[in-house]
């Protein structure tokens, strides 16, 4: 056999060629992967990635905005989405490459609709409706029968414009089939409907037609901030199998159409009924003190027993005492004991005389008590001679100031020798009367006794402690401060303290709730955690109340639906359910309120004839009269009326102006110098 080696010598070269050139592709095609966001960081499902060189899509991110793609290492990937700028990226030999698409420029002024229109897809212009805290979005969009065949997809992704905020809330897309498209699609090698992010959205067209198709579209979306300026948008695109052939934006409507934002009403704050919320006393030991005084016979350690007081004085003392030692919340702790003399005589007589009389009265009145209560009592006793100065403050008291001067006199006279004192007032004519009427007021023994008690504090204690250490305040001491507050601001500050300390006091949330309302600044913050099926009537309708002045429409009817409607106000639930929407539920006991409001019902309800006529039979005079007529007499296609009527309103009130530029009803009114300013085109 002969081998020719200049012939196989030539194909291992061919071959080896092959293979480095093999090698060579494969060496320069690497694996990108990605994540998709928008400016603020947020995912975008659905995005395009495709090759640049040809606009084949290559692949589309999924739910989370991630793309996984096989890319030649120098080259590039151009990444396009409904509503968003295109952008094309250079690879560069990097392996992970995120990306951040930015909104789509819109054109504000752009759209003008036509009937003529065959190379546009051009979406009706329409207004945000609102009922309760939901936008509604309707419009209808013409798709010419040039544009749509068999082989293409039409998507359509509408949205809201928080132009306030800068933000876009995205509604339920649109994704329109051609038959061939769909099906063509489905038998896709490797292609699970279920993955695809849009599978759910999908319609088929199934039907032709000689002038085009017309989608029917409605949404609606929560907005919490209702006073804001919002714009609906509609972004679309249009594909075959392989690339993106048409790309569109429009707005569709400014401003929403809410004629309740001028309804009328006002509510009083609901105080708590059931005393179940009201906190119980907290016992606290306090000291606490007693006095008794009693008189004795003249030179005498035995009481008086002429003297009717002392068994007063006596039985007094001694059932305090009693009741004490029998209080399983008390315990005596002292027993003080003073014994004054008179001062006339020998000081050292009197002095000795008043300690009897001590020892003689703290045996009598110790000895009603328990031996075991003596045993644990403080006792202390001391004794003391009165002198003549406290006779002549008792002869002034007495207004007998001619007697009070002759005896100061002879205190002066004899300071210094009191012996000679006590002879010279002997000698005076008037010492009888000292002698009789007089000293013997100075004659007693004083009682002190000092017991612990567990009790409620009164007012005054509880203000001192709160001076001291507000944190040791008890949930009832709280409720007295709150209670007794001086005005509205000192309420407020004891009931934000008190939440502080104990977290579910309800009087406490539900007092400074109520404060909060009457100062006309509620806040549904304060509230929040308390509502519950459980939670008091009172507690639910202020929380209500909150939520209506923060515009948060439906979550003040989901408040009012944990209680029986017969248990809330009547007015109060009427007003929540209109500004939820349920107008039809409210219209009668709203329209009773006020001939104005039964004008603003009419408009909500789309009776624009019946709203008309009402308006037009009413004596207009405010600012918020003539506002409401222009609404009426506008969308009755009145246009003049509705002209004088606007600038009738703006004139008695500027400030409706800021409303009227983002009112749907009012807006095609102003001129255009009143409008809010747009660039023409807008970044977001």
């Amino acid at each position: 056999m002969k081998i020719n080696l200049k012939h196989d010598r030539l194909i291992g070269i061919l071959l080896m060629a092959m293979l480095a050139s093999c090698i060579s592709v494969s060496a320069q095609r690497i694996r990108v992967q990605g994540h998709i966001t928008n400016p603020q960081g947020k995912s975008i499902p659905n995005v395009n990635v495709l090759n640049p060189a040809n606009d084949e899509r290559i692949e589309m991110s999924d739910e989370d905005g991630r793309y996984s793609v096989l890319v030649d290492k120098n080259g590039s990937l151009k990444f396009t989405c409904v509503g968003y700028e295109d952008k094309t990226v250079k690879v560069d030999g990097k392996q992970i490459l995120n990306v951040i698409l930015r909104d789509a420029v819109i054109e504000l002024d752009e759209v003008t609709i036509t009937s003529k229109i065959k190379d546009k897809v051009v979406p009706e212009p329409t207004d945000i409706e609102i009922k309760g805290n939901y936008f509604h979005l309707k419009t209808r969009v013409p798709v010419p029968k040039e544009m749509f065949n068999s082989h293409r997809r039409l998507v359509l992704q509408p949205s809201i414009y928080d132009v306030t905020l800068k933000k876009r809330l995205l509604m339920r897309p649109v994704v329109f089939d051609g038959g061939t498209y769909n099906t063509t699609q489905r038998r896709m090698y490797d292609y699970e409907i279920e993955e695809d992010p849009l599978h759910e959205y999908i319609q088929v067209k199934t039907t032709s037609s000689r002038k085009g198709d017309i989608i029917a579209y409605h949404d609606s979306i929560y907005i919490e901030y209702l006073q804001h300026d919002y714009r609906a948008d509609v972004h679309l695109a249009m594909e075959n199998y392989r690339n993106i052939i048409y790309r569109d934006s429009f707005s569709i409507a400014r401003g929403t159409v809410n004629p309740l934002r001028f309804l009328e009403y006002k509510f009083s704050a609901f105080k708590l009924t059931d005393e179940k919320y009201l906190p119980k006393p907290v016992m606290q030991l306090r000291d606490t003190k007693g006095e008794v005084n009693l008189t004795f016979v003249v030179g005498k350690a035995n009481l008086d027993d002429k003297n009717p007081r002392n068994q007063v004085e006596l039985n007094r003392l001694n059932q305090e005492l009693r009741s004490i030692e029998t209080n399983p919340d008390a315990s005596l702790k002292s027993f003080h004991i003073t014994g004054v003399a008179s001062p006339d005589g020998s000081y050292e007589s009197n002095l000795k005389l008043a300690k009897l009389r001590t020892d003689k009265a703290l045996e009598r009145i110790l000895s009603q008590l328990d031996p075991g209560t003596r045993k644990l009592l403080e006792v202390k006793s001391d004794a003391s001679v009165a002198s003549w100065k406290e006779v002549v403050g008792l002869l002034k008291k007495d207004s007998k100031h001619d007697l009070a001067k002759s005896v100061e006199e002879l205190i002066k006279q004899y300071e210094a020798t009191p012996y000679r004192l006590n002879h010279a007032l002997k000698t005076k004519h008037f010492y009888k009367e000292i002698a009789e009427v007089y000293l013997p007021k100075l004659r007693k023994v004083q009682y002190t006794y000092g017991y612990s008690i567990f009790r409620s504090l009164t007012d005054e204690e509880i203000r001192q402690l709160y001076k001291r250490h507000p944190k040791d305040l008890t949930r009832f001491e709280f409720y007295r401060m709150i209670a007794t507050a001086k005005d509205l601001n000192e309420k407020e500050k004891y009931c934000r303290e008190a939440l502080e300390l104990y977290d579910n006091f309800t009087y406490a949330a539900n007092e400074l709730a109520v404060a909060t309302i009457q100062r006309e600044a509620p806040d549904s913050r304060i509230l929040e955690p308390f509502v519950s099926k459980s939670a008091p009537v009172e507690l639910l309708s202020n929380q209500a109340i909150a939520l209506l002045h923060e515009g948060k429409y439906t979550k003040a009817d989901s408040v009012l639906t944990l209680v029986p409607e017969e248990t809330v106000s009547g007015d109060l639930l009427a007003i929540v359910q209109a500004m939820a929407g349920y107008y039809n539920d409210a219209f009668e006991k709203v329209a009773a309120t006020s001939s104005f409001n039964e004008v603003v019902m009419l408009l909500a309800m789309k009776k624009n004839q019946e709203a008309w006529d009402k308006i037009s039979a009413m004596e207009v005079k405010t600012a918020r009269e003539y506002y409401i007529k222009a609404i009426a007499a506008n969308r009755m296609e009145k246009v003049g009326d509705a002209i004088m009527s606007i600038e009738k309103a703006l004139e008695l009130d500027p400030s409706l102006l800021e409303t009227a530029r983002v009112d749907g009803d009012i807006i095609d009114l102003l001129p255009e110098e009143q409008k809010i300013k747009n660039d023409n085109t807008t970044k977001e």
